[in-house]
């Protein structure tokens, strides 16, 4: 027997047929197994649903030939199968939207806290729901779902949707995509898990066990059906995650940043800054300004464009008057309610505030008086004596001339 058209209309006549006693009820399905493995041969192909309904008719027609012709009473429908049935797929309705919808939100939310919160609520909210519906079924096969009409309508469109795949595809998905699938669930499924604490190490070693359980899990669903409970809003959960991803790691090569857990986490990717004053990532709530001798001083500030660098007001006016004052100032620094001996502030009336630092500034540092070297004096120069120069136009002496003899 097949694992397509084939199978899924077997499994219905089984669900027709199961108040039948165990043993006589797996002599007939071994009777109709065969005999739908002839029927299908005769296709060529797989056939699909609606080709096994045009020859041999629905299940349920089926199934209630098989009891006329066995002798069966006719099948009544159980007020306490149709209970737990919907009952079952109440709980794993709640399992499968609800629980990704958080999980979804802890995909896309931008700060950790938020991640944290909505993805531990929303695996939480998936496996509490997913368990309350396995307990729902008090011990009945889960095929009893598909004995109310909600049941019914979804297998039924289900089983539309499939068929509108290629047999050769729908043997390629299952053969292959579905241990790919196995994997890719476990991995991303717990690995997005672990990533919520932020630890990169234990994020992949939990990736990888996830890898391990996915598999697990999906050869024991299909050994007991129950495990769809659990199995089908993973699935629901891994189908949200995998594009998240996949589109996360493509805006961080075409944009060079990666905004997924470990970015939020305190990766290096950007992430947009928050308002107001920071220094090397810390929030500032006041700034103290001191003059050179070290003495508190009250200034203003402005950024290189002339934009005031202000903070919103955290006096008791602020925050404690009947006609609270709101805006900023860049007067700093600002005043601030000071808190009472255990650390709060129990009404108005006792609201105080205080511009002075709360801390002691450190001692100025002492600085050295700066001494001017000397100025080297010039070189004393001696002047070369001269010619006495005589006069242009001054009459030249007459030397006195020794007489002859």
């Amino acid at each position: 027997m097949s694992t397509g058209a084939a199978a899924i209309y077997l499994e219905q006549i089984r669900a027709q047929l199961s108040d039948l006693p165990p043993g006589e009820l797996e002599d007939v399905l071994q009777d109709v197994s065969g005999h739908l493995s002839e029927v299908a041969a005769e296709f060529g192909t797989e056939p699909t649903t609606a080709d096994l309904q045009a020859r041999l008719g629905t299940p349920e027609q089926y199934a209630d030939q098989l009891r006329t012709a066995a002798g069966y009473p006719p099948r009544q429908p159980q007020k306490d199968d149709l209970d737990a049935g919907w009952n079952a797929l109440r709980w794993g309705l709640i399992a499968a939207t609800v629980g990704p919808f958080f999980v979804a939100v802890a995909i896309f939310a931008w700060s950790r806290t938020e991640t944290s919160f909505f993805g531990l609520l929303g695996f939480g909210v998936l496996f509490v729901a997913a368990f309350f519906g396995v307990l729902a079924l008090h011990g009945k096969h889960p095929r009893v779902v598909l004995q109310t009409a909600h049941g019914a309508r979804a297998a039924t469109a289900i089983r539309g949707w499939i068929d509108q795949i290629p047999p050769n595809v729908r043997h390629e998905l299952v053969t292959i995509g579905q241990p790919i699938w196995w994997v890719a669930r476990g991995m991303i499924g717990a690995g997005g898990f672990f990533a919520l604490f932020g630890a990169p190490a234990v994020t992949v070693v939990g990736a990888l066990a996830g890898a391990v359980v996915s598999i697990w899990i999906g050869r024991r669903t299909q050994q007991d059906g129950r495990w769809l409970w659990y199995v089908v809003p993973l699935n629901v959960v891994a189908a949200i995650a995998v594009p998240a991803f996949l589109a996360a790691a493509y805006m961080g090569a075409s944009f060079g940043f990666l905004d997924t857990y470990g970015t939020r986490h305190g990766g290096s990717a950007y992430n947009p800054p928050d308002n107001g004053l920071r220094l090397n990532g810390t929030p500032i709530s006041n700034v103290y300004p001191f003059d050179a001798q070290g003495k508190q001083v009250s200034v203003r500030l402005y950024d290189d464009d002339g934009n005031p660098i202000d903070l919103e007001l955290q006096d008791c006016a602020a925050v404690y008057g009947q006609a609270r004052r709101e805006g900023t100032s860049n007067l700093f620094p600002q005043p601030v309610i000071v808190p009472d001996e255990n650390g709060v502030v129990t009404d108005e009336e006792n609201c105080k505030d205080t511009t002075k630092a709360p801390f002691t500034p450190p001692p100025v540092p002492a600085t050295t008086p700066t001494q001017t070297p000397p100025t080297p004096a010039p070189p004393t120069v001696t002047p070369k004596p001269t010619k006495p120069s005589i006069p242009h136009g001054t009459p030249t002496a007459t030397l006195p001339v020794k007489p002859t003899r």
